[in-house]
C-alpha cells in the first residue's frame, strides 16, 4: 500500500450509528487486508462513538478510520471540548468503563488540542504477500536429495542449477567435470523455456556410472523465519561469480 487507506463520514448522532459504523469499518478491513483487526477495533469503535453519541452538543459526529503502516487509527468528533477520563468503576456500577477499556485495547489514544476529537490507534501487521519463485533441487536416481534452493527467476534457477552440477560432479569424480559442462553448455534450454512458462521441469543428467536429476517447479513463497532450507526467497540474492 503506497499510500494511506481512509474512510470518512458525518453522520447524526443517534444510537443506531455505533451498530452502523462498526460493521462499515469491519468491511473496509477486509478490504484493506486486515480482517484480523476488526474484533479489537470494533470494541474500541463502539466505546468512542458512544462516547461521542452520549456526551456530544452537536446533531452531527465525525467518524474517521485509517491504515497506514501497519497501523490502524479511529478518530470520533462530537464537537464537545473535553479530555475522556479513564474510570475505575465498582463491580456494582454498569457504566464507566468505555475509556477503561480503549486504555486497555489501544496501542495509544488521545485528543485534538481542543478536545473536540478523540482519536485511538492499534497495531495491525503488514499482510503476508505470498512471493513467486522457484523451488530447485539435485537428488540422485534413487530420490537422496543433494542440494535445494529457493530461486525469484528461471534464469537464476537455471544459473543455480549448472553451479551445483558443477560441484556435485567434482565431489564424485574431477574427470567428469568437462564432461557434463559441456553437455551443459546447451542441455539448459529447454528447462529454461519450462520455467518461463510457468511449467516445472525435471531434467536427469547420466555422466559415466553415476545418474543425477535436476527438479524444478514454480511456487508461492510465504515470508517465514527459519528452517532449512530457508522456506522463502532470501531479501538479498547472492551474488556468484
Amino acid at each position: 500500500m503506497d499510500q494511506p487507506a481512509r474512510f470518512v463520514i458525518s453522520c447524526t448522532r443517534v444510537p443506531q450509528r455505533v451498530r452502523q459504523l462498526r460493521r462499515i469499518s469491519a468491511a473496509h478491513f477486509r478490504l484493506w487486508g486486515i480482517g484480523s483487526c476488526i474484533d479489537t477495533a470494533s470494541l474500541l469503535i463502539s466505546e468512542l462513538v458512544t462516547n461521542a453519541i452520549r456526551y456530544g452538543d452537536t446533531d452531527d459526529i465525525s467518524f474517521s478510520l485509517s491504515y497506514w503502516r501497519g497501523e490502524v487509527r479511529i478518530e470520533v468528533a462530537d464537537g464537545t471540548p473535553g479530555c475522556p477520563q479513564v474510570k475505575s468503576p465498582t463491580d456494582d456500577e454498569e457504566s464507566g468503563r468505555g475509556m477503561l477499556i480503549v486504555e486497555a485495547l489501544a496501542e495509544d489514544w488521545g485528543t485534538s488540542e481542543d478536545g473536540t476529537r478523540t482519536w485511538c490507534t492499534i497495531a495491525v501487521p503488514e499482510p503476508v504477500v505470498p512471493k513467486s519463485g522457484f523451488w530447485c533441487e539435485w537428488r540422485q536416481e534413487d530420490g537422496r536429495q543433494l542440494a535445494v534452493a529457493t530461486m525469484p527467476t528461471p534464469d537464476r534457477a537455471i544459473r543455480w542449477a549448472r553451479i551445483q552440477m558443477r560441484v556435485i560432479a567434482s565431489a564424485v569424480n574431477a574427470s567428469l567435470v568437462g564432461y557434463v559442462w559441456d553437455w551443459l553448455s546447451d542441455g539448459w534450454r529447454a528447462p529454461a523455456e519450462a520455467l518461463k512458462n510457468g511449467e516445472e521441469f525435471t531434467l536427469p543428467l547420466s555422466a559415466g556410472p553415476y545418474t543425477f536429476v535436476w527438479h524444478a517447479r514454480p511456487v508461492r513463497f510465504v515470508p517465514v523465519v527459519g528452517g532449512t532450507p530457508l522456506p522463502h526467497l532470501p531479501e538479498e540474492e547472492p551474488e556468484w561469480d
